[in-house]
């Protein structure tokens, strides 16, 4: 697997996430990719869910907000319903998934003749679980099954991921089992269970809320042999703060703001 061999061979800096909304785009519209794919991040984070006729496309949201202050669930419309709506808003910011794929393929043409360039990792943050093995096969067809994370998965979610998906890299997402309403009431076991879940069903990492994140848990589940990730850390403060937890990846709106701060710790500490 391509992703864990980079992972691998990074050196202490964390790899650099892109998020889906970054550097002030429209999330998840081609504006947004494109701007990922020219800064300097590791990795382009993307949302992606399906339609009542299991269309699969790229949005964060779960529903769609009426005048009316009305909200219909996305996934009680078909496809193109969610065409007209969206287009009579004149917005088209709307991907499917073949578009997105199609876009990927676009920008690493650019990036052949490019060198300076590299060719981004996707993490696609699941919302519809249903069409997991769907995308799979669609990012296998497409040839890029190397370059994909799969984020967003519950308990659920990563049994689906080891039935269907036993071969490529997913992560759990983990944040209600460390929450202090979790029925195990000790921080550390807590930590312990989400590991043996994560390994149970073969997860290769655990995806974080930053804010649920300590230097201690990153250890731990380090040493458990899993790799951590950390969403969304948009502010200096923060970013300087979960450099110290030394995580794997770090996910954010604002990729240059963070290398810039990396590059000027890294600095730092080789002056000292």
């Amino acid at each position: 697997m391509e992703f864990l061999h980079i992972l691998k061979e990074k050196s202490n800096k964390p790899l650099v996430t892109v998020h889906a909304g970054c550097c002030n785009t429209q999330p998840n519209s081609r504006e947004s990719i494109v701007a990922a794919y020219n800064s300097p991040a590791d990795i382009v984070e993307v949302d992606v869910r399906a339609s009542l006729d299991k269309q699969i496309f790229l949005m964060h949201d779960e529903n769609l907000d009426f005048p009316s202050s009305e909200k219909i669930a996305m996934d009680n419309l078909s496809w193109k319903e969610i065409q007209y709506i969206v287009n009579s808003r004149q917005q088209d910011n709307l991907l499917s998934f073949d578009n997105f794929c199609d876009l990927i393929e676009e920008l690493d043409g650019f990036i052949l003749q490019n060198q300076s360039l590299k060719k981004p990792f996707f993490n696609l943050d699941i919302k519809s679980i249903s069409v997991l093995q769907a995308i799979a096969i669609k990012v296998r067809s497409r040839k890029i099954d190397n370059r994909i994370i799969f984020s967003g998965l519950d308990e659920e979610g990563i049994a689906l991921a080891h039935n269907y998906i036993p071969d490529m890299v997913y992560l759990f997402n983990a944040d209600t089992f460390l929450s202090e309403e979790s029925a195990l009431q000790n921080i550390e076991d807590r930590i312990e269970n989400v590991c043996s879940i994560a390994l149970r069903y073969g997860c290769k990492g655990v995806n974080l809320q930053w804010t649920k994140a300590s230097k201690e848990l990153v250890t731990h589940i380090h040493e458990r042999g899993l790799f951590v990730t950390l969403w969304t850390v948009d502010e200096e403060s923060d970013m300087k703060q979960v450099l110290q937890y030394n995580p794997d990846s770090i996910t954010t709106n604002y990729p240059d703001k963070l290398f810039y701060l990396m590059k000027k710790l890294m600095q730092s500490a080789e002056l000292s």
